[in-house]
């Protein structure tokens, strides 16, 4: 038997550890980041299928609104996240075989003019660390862990919620392993050079047309994950449920809530298609402070400090101080690299 009493979702801790400010706020920060995190997938998946079509058909921005139509299409067929597992399941066997093709690209052809950019071949330039792209790195590392935001969500649909620590523990530990792990060979590989997406570095040939298809596909089927979490939170908000509504209402105000969810973040899709751009802008204004300022600070106000030792709440501080100086910065370096885009976009 679940315990009633016992918080669901990120705005539930929210609300229990800040009241209805603190509610808000996380609405807000949740908000901002479903929407980036989505958008920036559209982007991704539409420009893959452009590229791997080599022009033909559909423009860009056609391939844009193809994907978005299948992420809604995934997304108003949820009613609840236990009905997403199929749908991560295939998001992780997908993501594994484009990463697998993409690192042994990398090791195979390390240095090379991928075809599109203006340089021509030259040997990569390494550096041990640059002051000035710190933040902004950060800022891309907390885009990568964009999956905290769901998580509450996750535990309180599990059939076994006493498993989520053993849950919590592995996939964090093969997702930043992984991470780890491309991020060392695409440096290794490009360098200065590198590009994001990751697979654009890699030569246009048969392997890594594979590796864009299925990655593709995983944020085709990630999206509806992230965004129906958010969207049942919000429906319960507006009390948009089979027990307060009729079979038929309760569709129809799911379907143009959620419709003209997707209708937005297909907005940004093509309103600012800058995926790496767009990643370290979400990565800074809403995940930087839902992954390192939002925990910390509920944790503390609903355990009460005098109840946390020195040494934990020292740990505490800095994780807080970093959740700050990455939305500061990170949030700083992320619009000028995105005004100077525009401006390179605008001048073509």
């Amino acid at each position: 038997m679940m315990d009633a009493s016992r918080v669901r979702n990120f705005n539930q801790i929210g609300q229990a550890a800040f009241g209805t400010t603190g509610r808000v706020i996380i609405y807000i920060l949740y908000f901002v980041n479903v929407m980036g995190i989505v958008g920036d997938y559209i982007i991704l998946a539409g420009q893959s299928f452009h590229q791997i079509a080599n022009g033909r058909g559909l423009s860009e921005s056609g391939w844009k609104l193809v994907c978005a139509a299948v992420m809604w299409l995934g997304c108003i067929s949820l009613k609840q996240m236990s009905e997403a597992a199929i749908l991560s399941f295939v998001g992780i066997v997908t993501s594994m075989g484009a990463i697998l093709i993409g690192v042994v690209q990398a090791f195979m052809h390390p240095y090379r003019d991928n075809g599109m950019t203006p340089v021509a071949y030259h040997p990569a330039v390494h550096e041990t660390a640059r002051g000035s792209g710190v933040a902004l790195a950060l800022a891309t590392i907390s885009f990568a862990f964009c999956a905290v935001s769901v998580m509450p969500s996750v535990e309180s649909s599990m059939r076994r919620p006493d498993k989520w620590n053993s849950v919590l523990g592995l996939s964090m530990a093969i997702i930043g392993t992984t991470y780890i792990f491309v991020a060392t060979v695409g440096y290794w590989a490009f360098g200065d050079q590198a590009l994001a997406p990751f697979l654009d570095n890699l030569p246009a040939n048969g392997a890594t047309k594979a590796a864009k298809i299925l990655i593709s596909l995983h944020v085709i089927f990630a999206s509806p994950v992230i965004a129906t979490s958010f969207a049942l939170e919000l429906e319960v908000a507006l009390n948009i449920t089979r027990e307060r509504l009729s079979r038929v209402r309760e569709f129809a105000a799911r379907l143009v809530l959620r419709t003209l969810f997707f209708v937005a973040m297909a907005g940004i899709a093509l309103g600012i298609p800058f995926f790496g751009d767009v990643m370290a802008l979400v990565g800074a204004l809403s995940m930087s402070l839902l992954l390192c300022v939002v925990p910390v600070a509920c944790y503390i106000k609903l355990r009460g400090w005098r109840n946390i030792g020195w040494p934990l709440l020292l740990v505490c501080a800095l994780v807080v101080c970093l959740g700050v100086y990455i939305c500061i910065m990170g949030s700083k370096g992320a619009i000028e690299d995105m005004r100077k885009d525009i401006r390179a976009r605008n001048a073509v």
